[in-house]
């Protein structure tokens, strides 16, 4: 199977290490060309991620994974295709599309019948189905559900932990449609492997949420809970100081065990995203 995975930033490129190492041609797509070279020379372009430095070089000299700035050309060499594109935001936290825009359009004009387009980056409920089908469908000329396939699946790890926590993690997928749902769970069953959990509700494997609004609820939800449960650690932190209380001490007996979201008082920890994705 080939696949292309558009953006290959602290996410995208460990996620396509990943799919590469089960077997699969893996066509990265960047627009930093520095990142490109780099990548095709087998060294990861930021440090920090656990197992990358290895595992890159790995399939890179396996010919399983090399990287490009063509990306109309890679969507067409492919029969998959991830989307990790940063959306930003602005300092009121709103959502600005530009960069997802351009890279939808990029993918519309490569695209083929019968790709599954599936989005990982973050989004506000209702964006996939209601914002980038129809973007893809009226610049492709193909028709959503028939020609080509389109789902949701929201990246739920932290850097420096990617590939433990891809395994660690249910896969959540919600298509935009059934064909696209049924396509998008064997996908990823196809490149993913899970560790067995007895602590979940079913099974850890890739979970079916019946819809790609579900799936981008999920995530936001997830984010939201993190952020709240971080804000409150904050608010005990500094009324601990205040009061001259060791916080962490504190919470560790309230909770019986080491409470890791406080670092410094009214310091928040967490990925830099936090703050941001509940206020969509």
């Amino acid at each position: 199977m080939n696949v292309a995975v558009i953006a290959l930033g602290k996410i995208g490129l460990p996620l396509a290490v990943q799919i590469a190492s089960k077997g699969h041609r893996v066509h990265g797509v960047d627009i930093n060309e520095r990142t490109v070279a780099q990548v095709n020379d087998g060294v990861e372009p930021f440090p920090g991620e656990a197992e990358l430095d290895v595992k890159l070089k790995q399939v890179i000299d396996d010919g399983m994974l090399s990287a490009t700035t063509d990306g109309v050309a890679a969507v067409a060499a492919s029969e998959v295709v991830i989307v990790v594109v940063p959306l930003m935001v602005d300092e009121a936290s709103v959502p600005d599309f530009g960069a997802m825009d351009a890279a939808t359009a990029t993918i519309a004009e490569g695209l083929q019948p019968g790709t599954l387009v599936s989005y990982e980056t973050t989004l506000p409920v209702h964006t996939t189905r209601q914002r980038f089908g129809p973007m893809l469908a009226d610049a492709s000329g193909l028709a959503l559900g028939e020609d080509f396939f389109l789902c949701h699946s929201p990246e739920r790890v932290y850097s420096g932990r990617i590939f433990s926590d891809l395994r660690r993690y249910p896969k959540l997928v919600g298509g935009t449609d059934p064909a696209s749902t049924q396509r998008s769970i064997e996908f990823y069953q196809a490149i993913l492997d899970f560790d067995e959990r007895d602590d979940l509700p079913r099974p850890n494997g890739v979970w079916d949420l019946g819809s790609a609004e579900a799936a981008e609820l999920a995530k936001l939800m997830e984010t939201t809970y993190r952020d709240v449960n971080i804000a409150l650690a904050n608010e005990f932190a500094i009324f601990s100081e205040r009061v001259g209380v060791d916080v962490y001490k504190v919470i560790e007996a309230a909770n019986s065990q080491p409470f890791s979201h406080v670092r410094q008082p009214g310091i928040a920890v967490g990925g830099h995203w936090i703050p941001v994705y509940p206020r969509f």
